[in-house]
């Protein structure tokens, strides 16, 4: 059951309206400004704390030494080839040797035969050569080692010199990270409370649709453009500030239900005539239509379609019987719905 008129319900559809186009265009613009605060301070950079003489040193010294380590890896690698090949030729003549010297009839001095000293003579070369090709891989393996060695020194003085630049950055950019929250906060900080403050005070008013929209520019300033930036620090300002909004805003909902009931105890004790003149109109219609009592906000059941004529919670008569007519109509109705006649008793009408 509304009782709204029809145009009066379509001013307060526009009236909602314009409290959120008001929040839409008020974030808009304090969106743009929040986010241009923290550039009143510039953010650190990592380049900032380097120390870029040592660190210019240390590279120069590292570039000779890496060329010279490309360098003697490539022969390394060209001498590995080598030493590869001359391995393969060595087999394959070993092999060749092996199978001549079986299907061969020799003498029984066959071992003075000229052919075949030729042959193990040139094994014998072409083992030479990949024993000296393997001195030379061993040479060239020792030198790198040491080269690598003198490089691995240089390379771990410049990442301790990159790794205490990247600690005293990640202390700086949480200094700059709590000045721009501090900075965000002056901002967002009164001015949640500035429209806290004017919707605890203005929102009866027929201003209200102003109140409503500056508190919701006010809420998502908070808990949109402020609350992501709280810097971490290990989580503590965070959660800590979380349990803080916790605590306060459970507490303020322990002290509204205990005035809520304390008040509820209150209007029940109060004679029956007081306790409907001081309902007014509109709530109990919106009670009554969600079956509920406008007192004590029970829920009521129905009997066979109809409310009870009282509220068996508080005793709060809900329905009577017309005095001209004894038509049975809500105790809320200021005139009777069979004859008009005005009802004794009734809720005050609305302006």
């Amino acid at each position: 059951m509304n009782p709204s008129r029809g145009p009066e319900r379509l001013v307060r559809s526009g009236q909602w309206l314009i409290a959120l186009l008001f929040a839409y265009f008020l974030i808009q613009v304090g969106g743009a400004l929040i986010a241009d605060l923290p550039l009143l301070s510039s953010p650190p950079q990592l380049e900032q704390f380097l120390d870029q003489p040592r660190i210019a040193g240390l590279e120069a010294e590292l570039e000779p030494l890496q060329a010279r380590r490309k360098a003697l890896q490539e022969q390394a690698d060209r001498l590995g080839e080598r030493q590869q090949q001359a391995w393969q030729a060595y087999e394959r003549e070993k092999a060749s040797f092996e199978n001549w010297r079986s299907t061969r009839s020799t003498t029984a001095q066959s071992d003075q035969n000229p052919e075949v000293i030729a042959r193990a003579r040139q094994l014998d070369a072409l083992l030479q050569q990949q024993q000296q090709l393997s001195a030379e891989q061993a040479e060239i393996t020792a030198r790198l080692r040491a080269l690598q060695t003198s490089i691995a020194g240089s390379q771990e003085q410049l990442r301790q010199l990159q790794a205490e630049a990247r600690e005293r950055f990640r202390g700086a950019r949480q200094r700059a990270e709590l000045r721009a929250f501090g900075i965000r906060l002056l901002f967002v900080g009164p001015l949640l409370a500035l429209a806290l403050w004017q919707f605890r005070r203005f929102r009866g008013t027929d201003q209200w649709p102003f109140v409503w929209g500056f508190l919701l520019f006010g809420l998502f300033a908070f808990f949109v453009e402020l609350v992501p930036y709280l810097p971490s620090f290990g989580a503590y300002i965070r959660y800590g500030v979380g349990a803080l909004l916790t605590f306060l805003v459970g507490r303020a909902l322990i002290r509204w239900l205990n005035a809520y009931l304390v008040r509820k105890q209150q209007e029940q004790a109060a004679p029956q005539e007081q306790r409907q003149r001081s309902i007014r109109y509109e709530k109990a219609l919106q009670s009554l239509g969600r079956n509920q009592c406008p007192s004590c906000e029970r829920n009521l059941p129905r009997r066979d379609g109809e409310l009870p004529n009282y509220c068996m919670h508080c005793g709060l008569q809900l329905q009577h019987d017309c005095s001209r007519c004894g038509f049975h109509h809500y105790a809320c109705f200021p005139y009777c719905p069979s004859c008009g006649q005005p009802a004794d008793g009734a809720l005050e009408l609305p302006a």
